[in-house]
């Protein structure tokens, strides 16, 4: 009887610590905003095809409606078969080139897509979003690889983020996708599915279990953000792993016809400040040292970015991801980069990419997918 009555006081402790951490909101939120991955044979993961997630972000700050097409991309459909007389972008990055944080038709690259459009002497672009949520220049590559050719892009568009830095450290199975559809750390798995449920259904042990994982990772990994930042820092090796991917990249588009730009997107001024850094040029230096010596289209927004009226709203303070406001900036800027070095404009012939001549529009363009 007592053990029965001990059960009852243990389960009636339970039920009211679960309740008031859920109404205080203690935990660490769990939304299905990152719930929409599938393994993939090639890729580390890759975001569900045909599928259409909706809700509030984690942190609470933005509404999100992520639909994707049949390839998993956050995009409208794209056929492999390029038609004649259309310049082919293909945008590959992580989460700010998928658009977390702003509605499809406000990301960067829809917004480019419509800016090219509009522009009086250049042709028929199409442009396709390859953006992955926590991608970074090894997957992003083993995509452009084994995916991202077969679409024929004339430029191939590469967003970095200075967080590729830190994921790159953390390599490429750091982080695995589980049979529910989330990314799971390393450390994570080590919950077990037990742990796995609980996280997920109960508040309460969310805590400790999320403790437990933060120590793990810790142990594991040297997380000092600033040294980003730093030329020989402590990530110095994985920046040259970047340059070692982002030359294979290079490449793999020049094999096959096609031009390749990176384009540097700076984290938000809230977030320089919790990595404790003042150095925000550094990876925009460095990376265009590196496009100088190759011969690659470095496109910074930093400045853009920098100089705007407001440029804290430009991200989501707690998220970081860019809002509606910051992608325009972006999208402006790329096409003031694309069209000022001449870059989207038709080869004369079907491989050579280092003779280009500018197509003025002649005909009726499509209606805007």
């Amino acid at each position: 009887m007592k053990k029965f009555r001990l059960s009852l006081v243990v389960i009636a402790t339970f039920v009211f610590l679960e309740v008031s951490v859920r109404y205080l909101g203690l935990a660490p939120p769990l939304t299905p905003q990152y719930s929409y991955f599938v393994e993939d044979p090639l890729l580390p993961y890759r975001t569900a095809p045909n599928q259409v997630f909706a809700g509030r972000s984690a942190t609470d700050e933005y509404d999100f409606h992520y639909r994707h097409n049949a390839r998993g991309f956050r995009d409208v459909e794209h056929d492999l078969e390029k038609s004649d007389g259309v310049f082919r972008i293909l945008g590959l990055g992580d989460s700010y080139t998928y658009g977390a944080g702003a509605p499809f038709e406000q990301t960067y690259l829809r917004r480019l897509a419509h800016l090219l459009d509009a522009a009086p002497e250049t042709p028929v672009v199409e442009i396709v979003n390859a953006g992955i949520p926590r991608y970074f220049p090894e997957p992003e590559r083993l995509l452009l690889e084994h995916y991202g050719v077969a679409f024929r892009p004339d430029l191939v568009l590469v967003g970095f983020v200075p967080n590729d830095v830190m994921d790159t450290y953390m390599g490429i199975d750091a982080v695995s996708v589980d049979e529910t559809g989330y990314l799971k750390t390393s450390e994570a798995a080590e919950i077990g599915r037990g742990g796995t449920f609980l996280y997920q259904h109960s508040h309460l042990l969310r805590i400790p279990l999320r403790a437990f994982i933060n120590r793990r990772t810790r142990q594991k990994y040297r997380i000092d953000w600033a040294q980003v930042f730093e030329e020989n820092g402590l990530y110095e090796e994985a920046w040259q792993t970047i340059e070692r991917e982002y030359d294979r990249m290079v490449e793999i588009a020049r094999a096959n016809g096609a031009r390749i730009a990176i384009v540097h997107i700076p984290l938000g001024p809230r977030s320089l400040e919790r990595v404790g850094t003042g150095n925000a040029s550094y990876p925009a230096k460095r990376l265009a040292a590196w496009c100088e010596k190759r011969d690659v289209l470095f496109i910074d927004t930093l400045p853009a970015m920098t100089a705007a009226q407001e440029p804290t709203a430009l991200h989501w303070e707690k998220d970081g991801h860019c809002t509606s406001e910051g992608h325009r900036i972006i999208a402006e800027t790329i096409y003031e980069a694309l069209i000022r070095t001449g870059a989207v404009v038709l080869a004369s012939d079907g491989s050579d990419f280092s003779d280009f001549r500018v197509v003025a529009r002649s005909r009726e363009r499509k209606p805007s997918e």
